[in-house]
């Protein structure tokens, strides 16, 4: 038995020691549970600019130079902003609300070159986030965030762009020791950092299945999470409110469920997500299953984590696999792997750090249309506050597929502060192998000022 074979087998009988349920409600899950406000909150959320903003590769280096905390158990965070706080009285009862907000807007052009070809392009994009919470006591908040971007992003239509509600949950506390939080919200799950980014792997589910709610933002979501001493379980129910009557049945949801607990200084977090049921009303949002586990732990200064998951393709067919030890995999679609490691050296100026990925998909039952195996890997490397005024930040970015010969190069450097609320961004990108209605090669050459303000 080959090594790679004999390490498919480990992770595969570890997912399989989740509770699996039957098909009309199956488990689902997720690994450490890190629930974001908003795309301007947590920089998790990506925008479909094309041009400048892609070119310079920068946006992906600014989280190199973020806090990298390790977790005892799954948890929940929010940005913690400078807002302004009101209070709202109704009758004898008084409200608190707290507002704050983020403004974006990048102004740039680029070149760019495809095999012998050069065009050029402008590029505009401007975003608002307005954040506000009412928390009347410490057992329940209710959190929101209004959203307007010009132009319209993927998940935008042209009569919500300028203004909408993008985000609308509340979060409680139950008996001091459950945690529910429901409404409509982005929620993330997982370790990995660079094979889920949606500007790089946006229409590349293999990647972005790494964080199990992945679409959570296109449901209406309920979470209950439940810690107790180093150890947490977290259950996620989700619905999308354009498919699903109001009355929802079980086969029109999706479900996830997540147990992380700490071993040996090891977080360990087993989880599983089943989709809408291909005869529910939500049909076309039907997948697979997905059924894996995750570990992370701090060694030496490095974060270092792994993830497996599995893609299941007929529950029935379970037990062959037991019974098999592994051999017949009839009933697995896909096995996903990735493992990587993050440092950041902050003690001493300039500030350095890296993050390395590499990802394996293997699919057993694979036809003539696809690969077997699919190896690749992403690179992440940045230093900042460079120069006299400690306001210059240089990164690198490398993705490349190992089994198809392609990926893209990209470098890049920004100066802040150039004017008052106002970042100057330059970089180039290089992308090689085959893409889509391009062969060989692509250069782009952007430049484009960054404003933003927070308030």
């Amino acid at each position: 038995m080959t090594a790679t074979k004999r390490l498919l087998r480990i992770l595969f009988f570890l997912v399989l020691a989740l509770p699996v349920f039957s098909q009309s409600a199956d488990s689902d899950g997720g690994a450490t549970l890190i629930e974001v406000v908003g795309d301007g909150a947590g920089g998790y959320d990506s925008d479909d600019g094309v041009g400048v903003a892609d070119a310079s590769g920068l946006d992906d280096f600014d989280a190199l130079f973020s806090d990298a905390e390790d977790t005892d158990d799954a948890v929940m965070t929010d940005d913690v902003r400078a807002g302004t706080n009101y209070n709202v009285q109704l009758g004898s009862l008084k409200f608190p609300i707290e507002f704050s907000g983020r403004m974006d807007a990048e102004v740039g052009a680029a070149l760019i070159r495809t095999n012998n070809d050069t065009d050029a392009s402008f590029y505009f994009d401007f975003k608002n986030y307005l954040y506000f919470t009412i928390r009347p006591d410490t057992y329940l908040s209710l959190r929101g965030v209004l959203k307007s971007s010009l132009p319209s992003d993927s998940e935008d239509s042209e009569s919500n762009q300028f203004l909408y509600l993008y985000e609308l949950y509340f979060d409680y506390l139950m008996l001091k020791h459950v945690y529910i939080t429901a409404g409509k919200k982005k929620t993330v799950w997982g370790n990995v950092r660079l094979f889920s980014n949606v500007d790089d792997y946006g229409g590349d589910t293999d990647a972005l299945y790494t964080n199990v709610l992945y679409d959570s933002r296109e449901y209406i979501s309920g979470i209950v999470r439940i810690p107790f001493g180093n150890n947490t379980v977290t259950a996620v129910a989700m619905y999308n409110p354009s498919t699903a009557s109001t009355s929802p049945k079980t086969k029109d949801m999706s479900f996830a469920v997540s147990l992380e607990f700490l071993l040996l200084n090891t977080s360990i977090n087993f989880f599983g997500r089943r989709f809408p049921l291909a005869e529910g009303t939500d049909s076309e949002n039907s997948q697979k299953a997905i059924l894996g586990m995750e570990l992370k732990r701090t060694i030496l200064g490095f974060d270092v984590y792994g993830q497996g998951m599995a893609r299941i393709a007929r529950y029935e067919e379970l037990p062959d696999v037991v019974a098999s030890k592994g051999d017949d995999l009839a009933a697995i679609q896909k096995f996903i792997t990735t493992v990587g490691t993050y440092r950041l050296w902050s003690d001493n100026t300039p500030n350095v750090g890296f993050n390395f990925e590499f990802q394996n998909i293997y699919r057993p039952n694979f036809d003539d249309s696809e690969d077997k195996f699919t190896n690749r890997f992403s690179f992440d490397f940045g230093i900042s506050k460079l120069g006299p005024n400690r306001d210059i930040k240089l990164g690198l970015q490398w993705c490349h597929d190992i089994t198809s010969e392609k990926g893209f190069i990209k470098t890049g450097v920004e100066f802040s502060r150039v004017m008052p609320h106002c970042n100057w961004r330059t970089g180039i990108e290089y992308e090689y192998g085959e893409f889509g209605s391009f062969k060989d090669y692509e250069l782009t050459f952007g430049t484009y000022l960054k404003i933003n303000l927070d308030y």
